[in-house]
């Protein structure tokens, strides 16, 4: 697998060796990467494919988490290892005898051209990558040459999951949210939907994405549920024990904002920090249909959303002390 000192992936070797604590695991990962034990480790980058046939050989299967996702750096930086980083490595896996190959995408590729929009996986993808940030850019990319690969006949699987949470990380109160003393200052609607996903519970999606036969060719969106922005503020505020009042900006006024900021950085002939494209679309509310995934692949998130959002704070108070 790749991305296995991340976030999702450190949850899907807990998760793989939990299952089975004698299965042979293999991890492409950075010089001076430590992993768990019994994990095997072949040292490479996404963006050197000279490192891939090692960490291929004798592997039946691929859940590829890896990915560059600073919030800064050029494209070309992204471009080499998220978009084709993941090509190599599907061309790779192919030439090995890979029987499955597991792409893990994000719900930000969606095209999103109205709020309260009903999205599946057949739903059309964005088409403006390049108002995007350079992290969603390329995940979209990335998403496209997987696809490519399932069109060629190839056996790969991809799963896009909603807004993944969990211990270790920062929970997130909104999409984008601003502390200012006792409030906290959500940009969004109180009606905004947020797509939330457990990690454990994705994590547990991939590995049947890998396991399951009738997943190969398919796209599966992974959501434990969705929750309205107000809801999910109550939730939130309840499971850490914080004590604020949230307060939530109109959109058409943050729409009026950035529209300012982007036209000031053109003048100045600098990079606006926010486009008015990506305000539309972290705005736009949608909902996105992963029956599919409970049907074919059986997965159902073990974890609520409120009970993962209490074992998420309680993790992160344990780590702090």
């Amino acid at each position: 697998m790749t991305g296995a000192t991340g976030f999702l992936g450190g949850a899907i070797l807990r998760r793989l060796r939990a299952a089975d604590p004698d299965g042979s695991v293999r991890a492409l990962v950075r010089p001076g990467r430590e992993l768990p034990e019994g994990v095997e480790a072949v040292e490479g980058d996404l963006s050197d494919a000279s490192t891939f046939a090692a960490a291929l050989e004798g592997v039946d299967r691929v859940i590829h988490a890896g990915a560059r996702v600073s919030t800064t750096g050029a494209w070309e930086e992204f471009e080499s290892t998220n978009v084709e980083g993941t090509r190599a490595l599907i061309e790779a896996a192919a030439a090995a005898g890979v029987e499955r190959f597991v792409h893990v995408s994000s719900l930000s590729v969606y095209d999103v051209q109205r709020d309260d929009a009903e999205l599946d996986e057949d739903s059309p993808l964005e088409s403006g990558a390049e108002g995007r940030g350079f992290y969603a850019r390329s995940k979209l990319e990335a998403d496209r040459v997987a696809q490519a690969a399932i069109e060629r006949g190839g056996p790969v699987t991809i799963v896009r999951p909603g807004l993944i949470f969990g211990p270790g990380r920062p929970v997130p109160l909104a999409r984008r949210s601003v502390a200012a003393g006792p409030f906290r200052v959500v940009l969004a609607s109180p009606s905004y939907l947020m797509p939330m996903a457990y990690v454990d519970n994705v994590a547990d999606a991939l590995i049947l994405a890998a396991q399951r036969p009738q997943a190969i060719g398919r796209i599966y969106t992974v959501v434990d549920e969705h929750v309205r922005q107000s809801d999910y503020a109550r939730m939130f505020r309840e499971a850490s024990g914080q004590s604020f009042r949230p307060i939530f900006v109109p959109p058409a006024l943050i729409r009026v904002a950035v529209s300012a900021v982007e036209a000031a950085s053109k003048l100045a002939g600098r990079r606006p920090p926010m486009t008015r494209h990506q305000v539309d679309r972290t705005l736009r509310s949608a909902r996105f249909d992963g029956t599919r995934a409970r049907h074919e692949l059986e997965w159902q998130p073990q974890v609520p959303v409120f009970e993962a959002l209490q074992r998420s704070f309680a993790a992160n108070r344990a780590a702090r002390s």
